[in-house]
């Protein structure tokens, strides 16, 4: 066992998760268990197909996200960083399993990148999210350790606000095929969930400072994680879809209610991000 495995058993010992066992099981490729062949006579709406597209996107955008991260400190706990890896290579399966989707029904994949004429949001309530890589790793060598609650936090937030989108799409897409495929990509996403979950209360439980940033960062993020690289029209469309509407607004105040659970993140932070997803 190397000094890293010895670090996260010890940790997992004393923690609700385990991470060996979530890398030791970690899900790959699922293109055998998605019923492609489904779609020959069932294609997909055209709005359907956007919202996959774009739920593949985000999750494509992990490995962008993963390098912020493992700039800071976070990358010096070895429990939270084996589970980052894995969570990765999770979402990386999951993004080909929704292009897979996509190539079914006939239409252009998720990897394309969005050409710079694009228009974008650029709101100065998300330049911190703009920052690259350098500026990271400088402000995260300040910050110390209590960036990994933020990191931590905003894990969580997002996968709230993608669970929404996911459970949204396959009540009404009207699919069988899609509906499976959506359960397990739910299903995958719930031990992603637990980690994050677990490690956001604990960490913020311990250190005000942890609280301080994590407001201040959870304030100013572009959500869903990935979004703040896609185009107006996208971002707008995901934000219709998920959370427009009464139902929508009751989705949205919901993931806010349960932001305000979170140990000294507070109701005003709350309600910012609740606003932000209509």
């Amino acid at each position: 066992m190397t000094m890293n495995d010895e670090t996260i058993a010890a940790t997992d010992r004393t923690a609700g998760f385990n991470v060996k066992d979530f890398a030791r099981t970690a899900r790959g490729n699922h293109r055998a268990d998605l019923q492609l062949a489904e779609y020959s006579d069932r294609p997909l709406s055209a709005d359907t197909l956007n919202l996959v597209r774009y739920l593949g996107q985000l999750e494509s955008a992990t490995m962008q996200h993963l390098r912020n991260v493992l700039v800071t400190a976070t990358h010096k706990d070895a429990r939270v960083t084996a589970f980052l890896v894995t969570w990765a290579f999770e979402k990386f399966w999951l993004a080909d399993a929704l292009e897979a989707v996509l190539e079914a029904n006939g239409v252009p994949g998720i990897t394309r990148e969005w050409a710079t004429s694009e228009k974008r949001r650029r709101p100065m309530s998300e330049a911190a999210e703009r920052r690259g890589p350098i500026s990271r790793a400088i402000s995260g060598i300040i910050i110390g350790t209590p960036i990994v609650a933020v990191h931590m936090t905003i894990g969580l937030v997002d996968e709230w606000i993608t669970r929404a989108a996911y459970k949204h799409l396959s009540e009404s897409a009207g699919s069988a095929a899609l509906a499976s495929t959506l359960e397990m990509v739910l299903d995958v996403k719930q031990r992603h969930s637990l980690f994050f979950d677990d490690e956001s209360r604990r960490r913020l439980s311990l250190s005000p400072k942890a609280v301080r940033l994590t407001r201040k960062a959870l304030s100013g993020a572009a959500w869903p994680l990935g979004a703040i690289d896609r185009s107006d029209d996208d971002r707008s469309f995901f934000e219709q879809f998920t959370f427009g509407g009464s139902e929508g607004h009751a989705r949205a105040a919901a993931i806010g209610a349960a932001v305000a659970t979170l140990p000294g993140i507070g109701n005003d932070v709350a309600a910012t991000i609740t606003a932000r997803l209509g």
